[in-house]
């Protein structure tokens, strides 16, 4: 049990320090603030306490009454009250403001290392668990939860202390019902907080559940299907079921809390009661004055209301970072890997010219599988060469480029970089070699020129450069038949002038995003399935003429589209069974690809 304490207060050192070491470098103004509203909430509760303590003796006893003392008392009260409230009111929205600041820069930092993870756990339940986790804490606790829960903790102490002498003072009794009250609202907090942590855990397990059916289903691209297939039904009745099991844990989870914090409430009053008959007790027999009944009244409020608040936020932080813990966890990982890519790095990407790429008995599964996609592939993609990768359905083709853009690891062999194993590059430098357009690409709700250029948006020439390459896949007349031109969102998300672009004109404006990132190797992975086969023969002919002297990687179903590459490797359940220039592959007796090729042109024929 000490061991498991020592490493709960371990993590909670560690995510405070992240939090806080994060906020000091993203705004160090904010601990000014901090400061400031310890001062004040330090400060604030004497201003009444002794000012009425005064105030009232003076009123009350005609032997110390002095006008000019009580007007000056008055104006004290009233303008310090004034100052406190004013300034109590200042800090606390300039805490909030900076808090803002940096939720916004602890959001843009997770959303930087989602990014930066390896893309084999974008399909990983488990990673996409974490990632949620990791999104939901910042949601539900942030750095001024932790900030106030030292706020309360500093400020309590510095109050305890001040009250601690005015009631011990008057009676030693009156420490008895707040010092009860205190344990007892200590226990319910501790009883709470756990119960919420509990509850936090089983919750978050769901969130991603519900996160597809709050804002994944709620996409235009699932609304035809909806629809047309009647689905609503169904959804609505598995988003009810899903709903009843939150709402049974958080049910059962609150009725405990309830009971906690109404035991707590319960024997809070009963203590205030007693704090009264002390003070008022001893005001009877006149050992206190009047003024010290209503000064102490408010002390022992004051002494009982900073045990509270020191107990509160001692477990508010403790809270925070159980839940941040799981952010912490996430952002530790991927900078792990990250650190581990760059320790391995030891070769430089030569992005002046053309690679050479060589496959070396490469097999390969997927995560958490039994089944090899790949098996003992073996193949040079020389400098400069044009091939293109055929094959039926599930052969393996997609998988092959997958690799060769190291979004998964080789389960066996390895893939060399001119001569050099690739996973001897830095991740960032290899992908630089690189302009892809995938299968399934995908634009973005921003500008056209923002989708084409992407960082590189601002700079003078993206324009100029965009516009060139817009015409020579034939997408400059739609581009220029709109009133903001390059300048027009994607989709309707963030403007509601935007556009949809049908399938070809996204197609092809993906394949100007991979022509202007200028990389020495381009691979186009079947991104014109949308388009009849005159028009993505034209776009590969294009293409090819642009690609010029690059290494250059083609996947097509339709065969003849490839015709112009200068070889063909032919897949088939995850092997590489034909080698060779179209021409040499035509010639192959019983031939696959010859026997594919005939088939899709007979078919051509026949259609025509």
């Amino acid at each position: 049990m000490l061991k498991s304490l020592r490493k709960r207060i371990k993590d909670m050192n560690k995510v405070i320090k992240f939090f806080l070491g994060f906020a000091w470098k993203e705004y160090p103004q904010y601990y000014l603030f901090v400061v400031m509203q310890i001062v004040v909430d330090s400060i604030g509760p004497f201003i009444t306490i002794i000012g009425t303590k005064y105030l009232i003796n003076e009123i009350v006893y005609p032997e110390k009454r002095n006008l000019n003392m009580i007007i000056f008392l008055v104006l004290f009260i009233c303008i310090g009250t004034l100052m406190y409230r004013s300034l109590h009111k200042f800090v606390t929205e300039k805490q909030y403001y900076s808090c803002d600041i940096v939720d916004t820069a602890i959001r843009k930092h997770c959303g930087s290392r989602c990014m930066k993870m390896k893309f084999e756990y974008t399909e990983n339940s488990d990673v996409l668990d974490d990632v949620q986790k990791a999104g939901r804490a910042i949601e539900e606790a942030d750095v001024q939860t932790i900030i106030e829960g030292f706020t309360d903790i500093i400020s309590g102490f510095i109050v305890l202390s001040g009250v601690f002498v005015l009631i011990v003072n008057c009676s030693i009794w009156l420490l008895v019902p707040i010092v009860l009250s205190f344990a007892v609202s200590t226990f319910a907090t501790m009883k709470s907080t756990k119960l919420r942590e509990e509850y936090y855990k089983v919750y978050t397990e769901q969130l991603r559940e519900q996160d597809y059916y709050m804002h994944n289903l709620t996409e235009s691209k699932y609304a035809k299907d909806i629809r047309v297939y009647k689905a609503s039904g169904m959804i609505l009745d598995n988003q009810k079921i899903m709903g009843e099991n939150i709402y049974r844990v958080a049910k059962k989870s609150y009725r405990q809390m309830w009971k906690f914090e109404g035991a707590d409430g319960i024997i809070s009053q009963i203590c205030t009661t007693a704090i009264y008959i002390i003070i008022g007790l001893n005001t009877l027999i006149a050992k206190i004055t009047i003024g010290d009944f209503s000064s102490l009244v408010q002390s022992a409020n004051e002494f009982k209301n900073s045990m509270q608040k020191i107990s509160r936020g001692i477990f508010s932080i403790r809270y925070a970072a159980s839940v941040l813990q799981n952010y912490v966890d996430f952002i530790e990982s991927i900078d792990m890997e990250s650190e581990s890519d760059k320790e391995s790095a030891s070769a430089k990407v030569d992005l002046t010219k053309a690679p050479v790429i060589e496959f070396k008995n490469v097999s390969f599964k997927y995560p958490n599988t039994d089944r090899y996609i790949l098996q003992n592939v073996n193949t040079v993609i020389k400098s400069g060469e044009h091939i293109a990768i055929v094959g039926q359905n599930g052969a393996g083709k997609t998988t092959f480029i997958k690799l060769l853009c190291r979004l998964y690891d080789v389960t066996d062999g390895e893939i060399l970089l001119n001569g050099v194993n690739i996973k001897q590059y830095s991740f960032v430098d290899y992908i630089k070699m690189l302009s892809v357009v995938f299968q399934d690409y995908k634009l973005m709700a921003f500008s056209i020129i923002e989708n084409v250029a992407m960082d590189d948006s601002d700079s003078p020439e993206a324009r100029d450069k965009a516009k060139k390459l817009a015409e020579l896949v034939e997408l400059s007349d739609w581009i220029e038949s709109l009133e903001k031109k390059e300048e027009t969102n994607i989709y309707k998300q963030f403007d509601e002038a935007g556009v949809e672009p049908s399938g070809g004109q996204a197609q092809k404006l993906s394949i100007v995003r991979a022509l202007y990132k200028n990389s020495p190797m381009v691979i186009l992975d079947e991104p014109t399935a949308a388009l009849d086969p005159v028009a993505e023969y034209e776009i590969y002919q294009h293409f090819d003429k642009l690609v010029g002297g690059k290494t250059a990687v083609y996947i097509s179903h339709r065969l003849s589209s490839c015709r112009f590459c200068d070889r063909i490797i032919v897949f088939n359940d995850g092997t590489i069974i034909e080698d060779g220039s179209h021409d040499e592959l035509m010639n192959v007796e019983n031939g696959f690809y010859a026997h594919m090729y005939n088939t899709q042109a007979k078919h051509y024929k026949e259609s025509a």
